[in-house]
């Protein structure tokens, strides 16, 4: 092993504060069945583990709100590992987040894991890494365990890896800054300047430089840990199948559910050229051609069992739904590969309808199929499940959460909301009743916080408040147009905009029913 602890990854400076629901052992264990892919209980007692968490924004979100599952990690940036550390203290979440490497990490006394979930990292480490990880899932992973690895796919790279090189190369030999984020800039001007020369490359490649001025407008600290490490790598879906099976998985299905909609991606010609295809691998590889797939977020388990169709369909049936904004606030249209498309609103209106006559409170297919008896069992799982694609709909973990859970989710959420002043960091809050995280603005946070703790209900109250807020930290609301607001009266008219918007989407009503909130 090489005794520098970095081992080629970049630490100059942190990873930025995403959530990622693809890492919720509840929203990985809906998209297995989904697949009809049969997998434990929720309600059991679970042990997960995520390999390089990253500031631990996701693993202390699912740490607080997934019930019977105590959560374990690794980051070895110790940056990184404290400030996971220090969320988990916030709300006395039962933990153990380390700052090991994997090396490290597996010679550690350690529970056998339902599910490891490894985010991106794949791409990025070295091979000597990547061998470890393999001995570690080889070693802590139950039979029936979930692995979850996401990873740069060379279908959707291929051309773009040579802007990559070029990137990372003016990175590390010709940036005379010792600023990391300067270098950045610097190395991304000089990609850009090199491809308007239109040399042979930028010719047989036209789409080069869009892609160096699509980086550009990122964030620094993403593209640093994203394309500077010393390791990058892509793979092809068959070579990672071929990895997992060399240690007892076996590939069961992706967390990326625009897989389940072919007919706004494929055309019916598509669909049919994939459909003759008999291996359900080279069928998968073959369809990343079709999508041009860039990243792949897959799932593989330790001794796949089948369900039969109507044992899915049965256990689909059951599964409760939360809807997070009002029926109106639902897209009239979806973007897929082929264009955008029309959602039925005879379809997504009723649903959203009955929701909302719900007061939102969780539903499952079966009752939406007696509630609303138009519709079929195939309809409402197909618009359940482009809803939960979009965002706007999660499947629900099953049970009443314990008042340990609630206290873990209120004090972290609790905690969000007060950060939500200084900075917007977080994104996100938990939810005890999905155990997936609930995107949520720094707008979204001060508007739950002025509702829930402040008791403010107007939307001129909830502006006022905002702008006090925006003030303190001498920022300025932009308006329809991205231009700053200096003017107060101007800036309070179109906080209160939003937050009537806001009141219209029945957010507050529904974070009720998900619980975020003592």
């Amino acid at each position: 092993m090489t005794t520098a602890w970095t081992d080629g990854y970049q630490t100059e400076v942190n990873y930025t504060y995403g959530y990622y629901k693809d890492l919720s052992p509840n929203y990985q264990k809906f998209c297995l069945l989904l697949n009809g892919v049969d997998c434990t209980s929720s309600n059991q007692e679970h042990h997960h583990c995520e390999l390089g968490f990253g500031q631990g924004v996701s693993l202390n979100i699912h740490a607080v709100s997934n019930m019977a599952t105590t959560f374990y990690g690794t980051d070895f940036n110790p940056a990184h590992a404290g400030h996971a550390n220090n969320l988990a203290d916030q709300c006395h979440v039962p933990h153990h987040f380390y700052d090991a490497s994997f090396e490290e990490l597996l010679d550690k006394d350690l529970p056998m894991f339902d599910s490891i979930s490894l985010h991106g990292i794949w791409s990025w480490i070295s091979h000597e890494n990547q061998h470890i990880i393999l001995k570690f899932i080889r070693k802590f992973l139950k039979p029936n365990g979930i692995v979850y690895i996401s990873y740069n796919c060379v279908t959707g790279w291929a051309a773009n890896m040579p802007i990559r090189e070029l990137f990372h190369s003016h990175f590390k030999f010709n940036s005379t800054s010792t600023n990391p984020l300067q270098k950045v800039k610097d190395s991304l001007d000089f990609s850009e300047a090199l491809l308007q020369q239109n040399p042979n490359f930028a010719k047989r490649n036209p789409n080069a430089l869009q892609k160096v001025q699509d980086l550009k407008k990122q964030n620094p600290n993403y593209l640093i840990h994203e394309y500077l490490n010393q390791d990058w790598q892509c793979f092809s879906f068959q070579q990672v199948v071929r990895i997992m099976e060399e240690i007892k998985l076996t590939y069961a299905g992706s967390t990326d559910l625009n897989t389940h909609l072919n007919n706004i991606n494929f055309t019916e010609e598509h669909q049919n050229f994939l459909n003759k295809i008999e291996h359900p691998i080279f069928k998968e590889q073959c369809r990343d051609y079709f999508a041009n797939t860039q990243f792949r977020k897959d799932l593989f388990i330790r001794g796949k069992n089948n369900l039969t169709p109507l044992q899915t369909q049965q256990r689909l049936r059951n599964t409760g739904f939360i809807l997070l904004t009002a029926p109106e606030k639902l897209p009239k249209t979806i973007q897929g590969y082929l264009g955008e498309f029309n959602l039925r609103q005879d379809i997504y209106g009723a649903i959203g309808t009955y929701f909302k006559k719900q007061h939102y409170k969780p539903q499952t297919i079966a009752e939406l199929e007696q509630a609303i008896p138009e519709l079929n069992y195939a309809q409402i799982l197909n618009a359940l499940t482009i809803l939960c694609h979009l965002n706007l709909v999660q499947p629900c973990l099953g049970t009443e959460p314990s008042a340990d859970v609630l206290r873990y989710s209120h004090e972290l959420n609790q905690y969000l909301l007060e950060q939500a002043s200084y900075h917007q960091n977080y994104q996100v809050l938990a939810s005890p009743i999905t155990g997936i995280g609930i995107l949520a603005d720094q707008f979204s946070q001060l508007y739950y916080r002025a509702y829930f703790k402040e008791g403010l209900k107007t939307a001129k109250q909830l502006a006022e408040y905002i702008q006090n807020v925006l003030t303190e930290l001498g920022w300025l609301v932009l308006d329809k147009d991205g231009q700053s607001v200096s003017d107060r009266d101007q800036s309070l008219k179109i906080l209160k905009e939003k937050a009537q918007d806001f009141i219209d989407s029945d957010k507050f009503e529904i974070a009720k029913q998900l619980k975020l909130f003592a």
